[in-house]
């Protein structure tokens, strides 16, 4: 079976590092809250915002705000991305079953959340879970696909001693 839409395999160890790391610093920074020193403040351009929901201060304006939790999103899904979707060093039929598998049942977890979301969560509080749900589909996949790889390599080890 070709595989044109997975990434080379040479990507998989840079981007995992950098996935790893970038998704630990954002998990810290909404636990945490604030950085304090370590917040890159910067003026972008808005094409709407504000302090309220339908921002009320009119759309396409330069703001000065923190744009830290900006910079780690842009690397947490792109080198989340490239390190899901890499080619492993040896790929076959198997292997896209279990890619495949581990796909859809992430994208069925991810919509769980967002519907549990939209049952039990209201107000500001319910961009927190639309945010974590932008990266739980990729996370959910990169853990489920490695599990079932770690079993998959576990049982096959044990097939070829006996």
């Amino acid at each position: 079976m070709k595989t044109n839409f997975l990434f080379p395999y040479r990507f998989k160890k840079v981007s995992g590092i950098l996935f790893v790391i970038s998704f630990v610093l954002l998990a810290l920074l909404y636990i945490i809250g604030e950085f304090g020193t370590f917040e890159f403040k910067a003026k972008v351009f808005s094409i709407a915002g504000g302090s309220g929901l339908l921002g009320d201060e009119g759309d396409f304006y330069w703001l000065e705000t923190s744009i830290t939790d900006e910079l780690l999103m842009l690397l947490v899904i792109p080198s989340g991305i490239i390190y899901a979707f890499s080619k492993e060093k040896f790929e076959d039929e198997l292997l896209n079953t279990i890619r495949l598998n581990s796909l859809a049942w992430a994208t069925i977890a991810n919509y769980t959340i967002i519907l549990f979301g939209y049952l039990f969560i209201y107000g500001i509080v319910f961009l927190n879970v639309l945010m974590f749900a932008m990266v739980s589909q990729l996370l959910i996949f990169i853990i489920l696909f490695r599990y079932r790889m770690f079993r998959f390599y576990k049982t096959e080890g044990n097939e070829e001693r006996y």
